[in-house]
């Protein structure tokens, strides 16, 4: 390689290693995400994914030791607002928002602590913010229409809810434990940032972006392109988007960054 430039490219889960990769290499560095965004913590609570998870389990691991993990709890971050994302709308997961606990950087103790709390509490039941309840109204009909339209694959089943309800102190464990190892905002910001080429899936059920920081806020400068269709179908119909991207990214490193000398590889 006559640059001395390197590219780092992977897909879905494994994008997290690749972007951390480029987020400790002091150089330049050309970084393809394809089909991921800022953190894995939404994949694993929210995502498709988060059904193939015995959440039942983890919430008698949680419960069995909980001294440990609730020492765990207080030590890491849910970077986001926890109520902004889809788990924040669903009754007895979470509820409607607080602004003591819709801060940046909550723990995931704070949070569970104040949803047991909550639930505690016979007075106090499960509201619908204005905003939902606005949303919702017969004033706004589209709306309605437009999630008639979500296709019942991407809609996560009552098994699975009602698990979830059951599981929240994991869930929100989960949560921060995810965020605090692989949030793009707990790391450095890449060298240069104008490299780097992120591709996602307008309809992805695998990477829920509902309520989570983009990365182009993130990593400023960096540019995102969007493939109108989900997860697997742009593995199958846009391969073509990320080889593109690939030598894109690649045609802005050699115009930006000039050739070492000859003697530079010398052995």
């Amino acid at each position: 390689m006559l640059y001395d430039t390197y590219i780092m490219n992977s897909h879905a889960s494994m994008i997290k290693m690749a972007s951390l990769a480029a987020s400790n290499w002091p150089k330049p560095l050309v970084l393809v995400p394809c089909l991921s965004w800022s953190t894995a913590s939404s994949v694993f609570t929210e995502g498709v994914m988060s059904e193939s998870i015995d959440w039942d389990m983890l919430q008698k691991q949680y419960l069995s030791n909980k001294m440990y993990c609730e020492e765990l709890s207080k030590s890491c971050k849910i970077v986001d607002d926890p109520f902004a994302c889809e788990l924040g709308r669903t009754p007895d997961i979470a509820f409607e928002t607080i602004e003591d606990v819709t801060a940046p950087n909550v723990t995931p103790h704070q949070l569970i602590t104040f949803i047991n709390d909550i639930s505690n509490c016979p007075e106090i039941e499960y509201k619908p913010s204005s905003h939902t309840k606005k949303l919702f109204s017969s004033t706004h009909p589209s709306i309605i229409n437009l999630f008639k339209q979500v296709h019942p694959v991407l809609l996560p089943t009552k098994r699975v809810i009602d698990m979830k309800k059951r599981a929240r102190e994991a869930l929100w464990f989960m949560r921060g434990m995810m965020d605090e190892c692989t949030h793009l905002k707990n790391f450095t910001v890449p060298f240069d940032t104008s490299l780097i080429i992120s591709i996602c899936a307008k309809a992805d059920g695998y990477v829920p972006r509902v309520g989570v920081s983009k990365i182009e806020d993130i990593w400023p400068g960096a540019t995102v392109k969007y493939v109108e269709c989900g997860h697997v179908g742009a593995y199958l119909w846009y391969r073509k988007v990320f080889i593109e991207s690939i030598i894109e990214a690649f045609n802005k490193a050699k115009r930006k960054i000039p050739p070492p000398s000859p003697c530079h590889h010398e052995i």
